[in-house]
């Protein structure tokens, strides 16, 4: 008897096991083997031979998988690999291929920019347990270049420059709330994670939803159980990537099983199209609407479908990349479990007040991915649990695409209309191409955008409409159209535009594959307008060419303004510095009337408020005049008394108040916290588990006063209170993965300004989290990640003579502190020296000593010897630090 499943990680146990007693007892085969296994067979004729399959492969055992003694230690077991081999741990080079394919793939994305090889093109997927490969343009060859489980990938079709360009930052995720990306174009575990500002004790999905604004690529969508946006993933260092939550919870908010059955109340689809909407779906059958969601800093969010859909699990939601009115639904499940409401597929044209079932004669199976032709607007690819389909008229009918598929989930589809090319991604039978070699055609997506700017009666409204070709051939004889909104006429048009009856036409325009056009078109906005009318709307945009694709524009809704508003930014502010001294913050005063207006600058504060220009040097009352939407940017300068005690805090109320109607004022507040001691603790453990008083006893302990800053109740640790201390203390525990990531940025700057930092962390090196610049240039640590330096076992560690630790024999490691029997070894480089040494005689801390001054343990100083043994260290390290 076998019995072989998943292995619980949070348990430890699962695999692959016999029995001899029938279920009495039983032996574990799972030696050495991938875990998760899925398939077992016998050999009917010999029933000593079998096979299991496993996230891992296919393995075979000519003898009951081994072990056939009682005593036989776990290594005898004798599976036999039947996969391929490869030439190293990395990936590079494939020793020997089986032609097995048989991954499982959780999602599929065509990198389009990069040219496709004698192999085809490159493709990213993610993977059950098997990460999130790199195909090759040269072969049939994947990479798995960030390893573990490979939920979402993103590939942003921006051409760039890097090592493996022109396709550079690509995005995916683990299991869990695990946003990472590349922007190296996929190098082995060079991927940095881009979390902050997300709370990862959200309720969320195994493998989250993650999309991408392919009109603007700086902006990604996550889902847990409410909608998060980032508006700068593209920036320089992943650390400083920054989320807002974006929405309440949008589901029925469970807490366990989902009123329909599903696994749980999560979000589990984004769609991203045209205009500045952003639609959800959640497994339990909720779909969700809003139509500011790119741009709003708190947009508005409407349930849309309620009583019209079917409440089973949403798979995916497609949004035309042009008209966010125009979108389709694709579910999970069967027609059984919602009798009332059957279908797999519904559409809607009106932006989700009314739905269509477009389901037709698809069959009764899941649909995971439906996605939108941009060449074709009628034309729709579905993947079900039994392979690919197409409709060419919306919907209406459905026929098999292409031959030559397995019977087979489907669990995504991507669609690259440069290149006319299909890929699949498959649970169980790995990845599918299929290219559409008819006749080359354009692919039309609108955008229209205005300044921004506040608009009121007797406004101009200038509109930039762009008009993208991403499909694989020219469009000429391109015709755009966009009516004159109402209570507005007509100014000019550039281009050779031309307003003909109250509608603006350009036409005979071409837009070259891969590029795009603009044109202007400026109204001006009624003298006298209505008290009703809030807002201009400019709807009706469309696209023709003469080789037949279209398409249709969103609505552009741009709000009257008051005459007179303002606006002070950022809403709260907090930082520190020395008592006693000055600190300086930024604040930017905005026109939000439509009417010119200055503003008169005041502070309500316990501690003196003075107000420069820009440069912090020239003193100012009140701002210059300002013309609708522009902005003055203010320097606010709190001086922190000489008899402040160390933490306290002043909050100033900073006041912008309208010259022509003083009775319209923007505030602003600044809280200012006064720092008079030398050190300052900061707890980054995540408070799994809370270890901060192992740090608060070994300082108190040393006779240093401090000051804390506690990470998980305000992760916003401000950059000027930092460099008001000499020294940081900083701990990540069992943080992970990249715990400092978010600010290592900070950090630079705190030593650079010749601070000195103390660092200890259980695996906060992990994977690529090592491999930063801060890690290599300011720590001096050399880090690759490999099983040579990460998560190796130690029971003590070793002092280094001539070192801060000369004297200092073994201590030993209490492993239960944390929960975790390894830590990390390292590399110095530079200047920097190692001042402890593992079990094995490796490098697990350092010191660097220059400019700045760095200590560097990559094992938890919480669970390091006795009480004693760690003041003790806290006070070689103050000494090595100096005055």
């Amino acid at each position: 008897m076998y019995a072989a499943g998943q292995f619980n990680y949070g348990i430890g146990s699962g695999g692959i096991f016999r029995s001899h007693d029938g279920g009495a007892t039983w032996k574990n085969l799972g030696f050495d083997q991938h875990p998760d296994f899925h398939a077992l067979a016998f050999d009917p004729n010999d029933t000593k031979r079998i096979l299991i399959g496993s996230d891992g492969g296919v393995w075979f055992s000519p003898n009951r998988g081994g072990r056939p003694n009682a005593g036989d230690p776990l290594s005898a077991v004798d599976w036999q690999s039947l996969n391929g081999t490869l030439s190293s741990r990395l990936g590079i080079g494939v020793a020997s291929r089986s032609n097995l394919q048989i991954s499982q793939f959780t999602s599929i994305a065509i990198a389009a920019q990069v040219p496709p090889g004698p192999g085809g093109e490159r493709v990213w997927g993610g993977t059950q347990d098997n990460g999130t490969p790199r195909k090759s343009v040269n072969s049939h060859t994947w990479f798995d270049v960030d390893s573990g489980d490979g939920g979402q990938v993103l590939v942003d079709p921006t051409s760039d420059v890097c090592v493996l360009g022109p396709s550079c930052f690509v995005y995916g995720t683990y299991f869990g709330i695990t946003p990472y990306r590349f922007t190296d174009g996929g190098n082995f575990f060079t991927n940095g994670f881009i979390r902050g500002g997300i709370n990862l004790s959200d309720r969320s999905d195994f493998y989250i939803p993650f999309a991408m604004n392919k009109g603007n690529t700086n902006q990604l969508f996550l889902g847990t159980y409410r909608l998060y946006r980032t508006n700068n993933a593209r920036t320089d260092s992943a650390g400083d990537v920054r989320w807002s939550a974006i929405s309440p919870d949008l589901t029925t908010g469970c807490t366990g099983i989902a009123p329909n059955g599903a696994r749980n109340c999560t979000i589990s689809a984004i769609g991203v199209g045209g205009g500045t909407a952003v639609y959800t779906g959640s497994l339990d059958g909720l779909v969700h609407l809003s139509t500011d969601a790119q741009t709003a800093a708190a947009p508005s969010w409407t349930r849309v479908g309620k009583s019209k859909l079917p409440a089973r699990p949403v798979t995916q939601i497609a949004v035309d990349m042009s008209n966010y009115r125009i979108a389709y639904v694709a579910y999970a499940g069967f027609n059984a479990a919602t009798p009332s409401r059957p279908g797999h597929v519904f559409r809607t044209f009106d932006g989700g007040d009314s739905w269509a079932d477009i389901t037709g004669n698809l069959p009764d199976s899941p649909v995971n991915s439906i996605i939108l032709d941009p060449s074709y607007p009628n034309t729709l690819y579905a993947g079900t649990d039994v392979g690919p389909f197409v409709s060419y008229n919306g919907g209406a009918t459905w026929s098999a695409l292409g031959t030559g598929f397995p019977i087979v989930a489907i669990w995504q589809l991507d669609l690259d209309p440069s290149h006319r090319i299909m890929a699949a991604g498959t649970h169980g039978r790995g990845a599918f191409r299929i290219a559409d070699n008819t006749a080359a055609v354009p692919a039309l997506v609108l955008s229209k955008v205005d300044a921004g700017t506040p608009v009121g009666p007797s406004s101009d409204i200038t509109y930039t409409l762009t008009l993208r070709n991403i499909g694989n051939a020219d469009a000429t004889g391109v015709a755009l159209t966009d009516p004159v909104p109402a209570n507005t006429t007509f100014v000019s048009a550039s281009n050779g535009g031309a307003n003909i009856n109250g509608t603006v036409a350009w036409t005979n325009l071409t837009v070259t594959k891969g590029g795009s056009t603009s044109v202007q078109l400026t109204v001006s906005i009624a003298d006298a307008l209505k008290k009703k009318v809030n807002s201009i709307v400019n709807d009706g945009l469309k696209a023709t060419s003469a080789q037949g694709p279209f398409t249709t524009g969103s609505p552009h809704i741009t709000p009257i303004a008051p005459p007179y508003a303002v606006g002070v930014t950022p809403a709260t502010q907090t930082d520190g510095g020395r008592v006693p001294s000055s600190v300086s913050y930024k604040v930017m005063v905005r026109n939000l009337g439509f009417n010119t207006d200055s503003y008169t600058l005041s502070a309500s504060s316990t501690w003196a408020v003075t107000f420069f220009d820009s440069t912090c040097a020239t003193a100012m009352t009140t701002t210059p005049s300002l013309t609708a939407g522009a902005t003055a940017d203010v320097c606010v300068k709190v001086a922190i008394p000489g008899g402040a005690g160390n933490g306290t805090t002043n909050t100033a109320t900073v006041t912008a108040t309208s010259v022509a109607s003083p009775t319209v004022s923007g505030s602003a507040t600044i809280k200012t916290i006064a720092v008079t001691v030398d050190t300052l603790l900061v707890d980054n453990d995540g408070n799994t588990p809370n270890v901060q008083s192992f740090y608060t006893t070994a300082l108190t302990s040393a006779g240093l006063q401090f000051s804390t800053w506690d990470l998980s109740v305000d992760v916003n640790l401000p950059g000027n209170y930092m460099r008001a201390f000499k020294n940081i203390v900083w701990f990540t525990g069992n943080s992970y993965p990249g715990p400092i990531l978010p600010y290592e940025s900070r950090l630079k700057a705190f030593l650079d300004g010749g601070g000195r930092l103390f660092l200890s962390g259980q695996d906060l090196l992990d994977q690529s989290a090592g491999t930063t610049a801060f890690v290599h240039d300011y720590l001096h640590v050399d880090w690759n990640g490999s099983e040579v330096q990460n998560d190796k076992r130690t029971a003590s560690v070793h002092g280094v003579a001539t070192t801060l630790t000369n004297g200092i024999v073994t201590v030993p490691i209490d492993h239960t502190i944390l929960g975790n029997s390894f830590e990390d070894r390292i590399t110095p480089n530079g200047a920097a020296v190692a001042i402890f040494t593992d079990d094995s005689t490796a490098a697990d801390g350092l010191s660097f000593a220059g400019t700045y001054k760095v200590v560097f343990l990559s094992f938890p100083f919480e669970a390091y010897g006795t009480a004693a043994q760690k003041t003790d260290l806290v006070q070689r390290v103050m000494t090595f630090f100096g005055p």
